[in-house]
Parts: C-alpha cells; structure tokens; sequence
C-alpha cells in the first residue's frame, strides 16, 4: 500500500511559476552577495523577498496549490498597495503629522523591488484607448455603468495596471 502512495506521489508534476523562480533565485543570489559596501542593501532586500516569499508559502497552505504567475503578481500587487499606505503615513500624512524619512525610504526600496518582479505596466494613454474600446463594446451610456465597464476591464488590465488609475480613468471618460 505505501509503494502505491508514493510512486503516486513521485509521479505528481510540480509546476513552479517563472516569476516565483526568479524571485526564489534572486534570494539566494542576494544572500551570497557578500560586498560589504551593499550589505544593509541586501539585508534589507532579503527580508522583503523573505516576506513576499512567506505571503506565496500563505498562498500555497490556503489554496493547496502553487500560485500561478499571474496570482504571484496578484500578490505583488497587494503587498505594494500596502507598502504605499505606510510611506504616505511616513511622509506625514498621518493624524500626528510626523515625517519619518527612514521608514519612507525603506518603503520605497521596497516598492522598487516589488515592481522589478511585475510585468510592463500599462501607461495612462494605453489605459484610456483600452477603457474607450471597452466603453464602446458595453454600450455603457452613463457613470452607473462604471461596474459593468470595470468587469470587462479588469481582466485585461490585471497585473499591467493600478487598479485605482483605471478607476480614475474610467470616470472621466464615461458620459455624466
């Protein structure tokens, strides 16, 4: 009974997403990097990658299965979202106003390390073509058909794209 299980468990294919490779790679290429000159860089970069790497390790448990590379740019994507909420409390946009340039710096290095892994982001006037291509196709008439024009865009513009950019876009171009 045990040969049965694991001859079913050696044949099993174990598909790894190209982005979580170069991420894993990146690691242990940064963590053999021995410079002294950049090692509070690549501290600092180890403990961000460890961190992305614990959020896919979640990913993994939650959903048993490994992420694809899109749901790892998913991931990204959230980590850099909350990576700017704390830099805009950094830089003073919080209830006491205290300006903490350290913490703003280092959430910055690691927003630049998080998009490094995201494919091209779109820019605002390919973001404006593809809302008024989809704007058309949905017939949308008015700002009440925001939801519907959001739900054929979000597939198309996921992963390449800020969700709240397109939001922004998407209310100026429909008709009021």
């Amino acid at each position: 009974m045990s040969e049965v299980i694991s001859q079913k468990i050696s044949w099993e294919v174990i598909e790894v997403s190209m982005l979580l490779e170069k991420i894993n790679a990146d690691l242990i290429a940064t963590m053999k990097d021995r410079e002294p000159a950049r090692k509070e860089q690549n501290q600092a970069k180890v403990t961000t990658l460890r961190t992305l790497l614990s959020e896919v390790k979640t990913f993994q448990v939650t959903n048993r299965r490994d992420p694809s590379d899109e749901e790892v740019a998913a991931i990204l994507q959230k980590g850099i979202k909350q990576f700017k909420e704390t830099l805009e409390k950094a830089r003073g946009q919080n209830p006491a106003g205290i300006v903490r340039e350290d913490i703003a710096s280092l959430e910055a290095a690691k927003i630049g390390l998080y998009e490094a892994y995201l494919p091209t982001q779109m820019t605002r006037p390919e973001i404006e073509a593809l809302v008024r291509e989809v704007i058309l196709q949905t017939g949308a008439a008015s700002a009440r058909d925001m939801g519907a024009v959001m739900g054929a865009l979000r597939p198309k513009t996921q992963g390449r794209a800020d969700g709240r950019l397109v939001s922004e876009i998407v209310r100026e171009l429909l008709p009021k």
